[in-house]
């Protein structure tokens, strides 16, 4: 094996190839592969979660055009990678491990996927095809489940059981609600990979985590990186990536990280631009998973407030990092109803000057909320105090466009 020796970089290096990397625009084959996962959340003030990764990265997205991506065309499906995920299909062998640990932990709770009661679950499925969970097992609610995640009906757990574990898979959403089928009828014929054993279940699920961010701290909290393993068996099988040259180490300024190959390939072509774009990114984005490396690198604390009581909120229900070139400019909380998109608050950082701002953000801002007004489908804009004539100016120009 070949061992790989630690590569030095400096914070602007970090910084420079960061932005780069979430700054480029490509097609949206191109940005699935290149992610392999992406995080998925309900909540849609400005999109879901999936639409807003995308929409920072894919000229002329528009919401909701990821779920053709997933239900039409199988480039992504549902799975688990840090949580709920968009992964790759041709990933999915690698999920095996999510699939037994999941088996175990719905087994502590009284719940067994091999049971006959989980089997005419699937046999309901099998003759029905794709169903959501109002339509499959027993209807009824249980005492003992009321008040819990899932609902009070048992039927329901079974069927998140038979989720995590991958003996169903979603073949659709109806109004939010999975539409469940059996693998072999969701997933694209033939599989172009074989199913390897767990250790190269586990390097994939790692590499694919790192791959996602670009850099990643080993030390980043737990919920960056929920595995199906222990952090030391985590730990062995990145040293094994690392002597296949599938990761390389990285020291930045004395601080670990781990990177895929494709990022230190990408660090000849991310020159300083002379006009940076300016990305609204999402709450979950890869980017900000890891919020103390993003406070270490790009001097940005990042606090996402959705779960927060209202009156606890600092900046606000659903708040997007404004990322401007290799520096993060301001934040913003905002919602679209009925075509009528409506900013809440826009914060800028402490180094930025509304009445003067940078030479070229009016102008990129622009932009990028022309582009964010399109994605939305939005028809009028509503726009609070505090962003400055400029910034004010810009938005207006964006919805006259």
């Amino acid at each position: 094996m070949a061992h790989s020796k630690r590569l030095g970089l400096t914070r602007a290096d970090a910084r420079r190839v960061l932005s780069h990397l979430h700054g480029q625009q490509q097609c949206l084959d191109r940005v699935i592969e290149r992610l392999g996962t992406i995080q998925f959340d309900p909540l849609a003030p400005v999109g879901t979660n999936p639409d807003l990764v995308l929409q920072s990265r894919v000229p002329g997205y528009r919401q909701g055009d990821w779920q053709s991506a997933a239900y039409e065309r199988r480039l992504l499906v549902d799975g688990w990678d840090k949580q709920a995920s968009l992964i790759g299909a041709q990933d999915w062998w690698a999920q095996a491990p999510f699939h037994e640990w999941f088996a175990a932990r719905w087994r502590r709770r009284g719940i067994d996927v091999e049971s006959r009661e989980a089997g005419e679950l699937v046999e309901q499925v099998v003759r029905q095809g794709p169903s959501t969970s109002l339509e499959l097992g027993d209807q009824r609610s249980d005492p003992a489940l009321r008040g819990h995640w899932y609902g009070p009906r048992r039927s329901r757990h079974l069927l998140k059981a038979l989720w995590d574990t991958g003996r169903l898979m979603t073949h659709h959403r109806v109004k939010g609600r999975h539409a469940h089928d059996l693998p072999q009828r969701v997933l694209p014929q033939p599989s172009s990979h074989q199913p390897g054993d767990t250790d190269d279940a586990l390097e994939r699920l790692i590499t694919r985590r790192v791959q996602a961010v670009g850099l990643l701290r080993p030390a980043a909290d737990a919920a960056v990186w929920l595995l199906p393993c222990a952090r030391s068996e985590r730990d062995r099988i990145a040293r094994r990536a690392i002597d296949k040259g599938r990761l390389i180490e990285v020291d930045i300024e004395g601080e670990a990280f781990w990177a895929s190959p494709g990022l230190i390939a990408e660090l000849d072509d991310a020159g300083t631009a002379p006009d940076p774009p300016l990305r609204f990114v999402a709450p979950l984005d890869p980017l900000m998973w890891d919020r103390k490396a993003v406070s270490r690198l790009f001097g940005f604390d990042y606090v996402w407030e959705v779960y927060k009581p209202a009156a606890q909120r600092r900046w606000g229900y659903y708040v997007l990092p404004v990322l401007w070139g290799e520096r993060f400019v301001a934040r913003f909380d905002a919602d679209c109803r009925g075509g009528v998109f409506q900013l809440h608050a826009w914060h800028w950082e402490p180094d930025i000057r509304p009445a003067s701002l940078p030479y070229g953000l009016a102008e990129a801002l622009e932009a990028t909320a022309r582009h964010f007004l399109a994605y939305l489908g939005a028809q009028r804009v509503i726009l609070p105090r505090g962003l400055g004539q400029a910034a004010r100016r810009a938005w207006q120009r964006a919805a006259r466009y």
